[in-house]
């Protein structure tokens, strides 16, 4: 793999182990780094133009995040992932979005309730014209609108290591819009949760949708297996 592309964007504001993180881990997500394959330090360091010293940090970050494992004797690989792990994510994702939507109940704003029901009306639009990687872009958008709510940095931390890995299965996602159906329809019955100040109902919503997107997924199995899942 080469990462050419980083050089021009390595004068940017963000610490250099974290720019090499990223673009790392990007690859891995898209599937241009495939599982089990070896990560060079010496050839990102030879492209870079730069030092091993934040290469290696970098890749300490990821072995942190399971993106890599760092194998005596061989080197720096792209960790494995299988369709058990990515189910486990989800019900992490299950547990902590349902905690955060409904500790927000109360904090969400009339201009808030306003652009959840824009963004799900344009959720079902893409849909129509099967535009899924608008749609995601909506969803991602969706979502981020009542956990910002929160605050709490930690918990946006977390989220944001889950969404990570479960990126993974956008081909899955691209491959079978039913899921994309049911999910949005979903949205519109929080979005009425939200309007009544039902915590309780916002959380058996958010946790039992996203129980539903897993058990889908568990249906697609040769799909994700070709995006490198074992």
């Amino acid at each position: 793999m080469r990462i050419n592309t980083l050089e021009s964007s390595i004068a940017e504001h963000q610490p250099l182990p974290d720019k090499i993180a990223n673009f790392v881990r990007e690859a891995i997500i898209v599937g241009k780094l495939k599982p089990g394959e070896k990560v060079s330090e010496a050839k990102l360091a030879e492209e870079l133009h730069i030092s091993r010293t934040p290469i290696r940090e970098a890749i300490r970050m990821l072995e942190s995040e399971g993106f890599v494992s760092i194998i005596p004797r061989r080197g720096t690989i792209v960790s494995e992932f299988s369709l058990e792990d990515l189910y486990e994510y989800f019900q992490i994702k299950a547990c902590l979005e349902a905690f955060a939507a409904a500790s927000v109940v109360d904090l969400l704003t009339d201009r808030d309730l306003s652009k959840l029901k824009r963004l799900n009306e344009e959720e079902m639009n893409v849909i129509k014209v099967g535009d899924f990687s608008q749609y995601l872009r909506i969803h991602e958008d969706f979502h981020q609108t009542f956990l910002t709510r929160t605050g709490n940095r930690k918990l946006a931390l977390l989220m944001q290591q889950l969404g990570f890995h479960i990126r993974r299965l956008e081909k899955i996602f691209n491959d079978h819009p039913e899921i994309f159906i049911t999910c949005s329809e979903t949205h519109g019955d929080l979005i009425s949760a939200f309007e009544s100040r039902d915590p309780k109902r916002v959380r058996e919503i958010v946790e039992q949708n996203i129980l539903n997107i897993a058990e889908n997924i568990r249906q697609y199995e040769d799909g994700l297996q070709g995006n490198g899942a074992t």
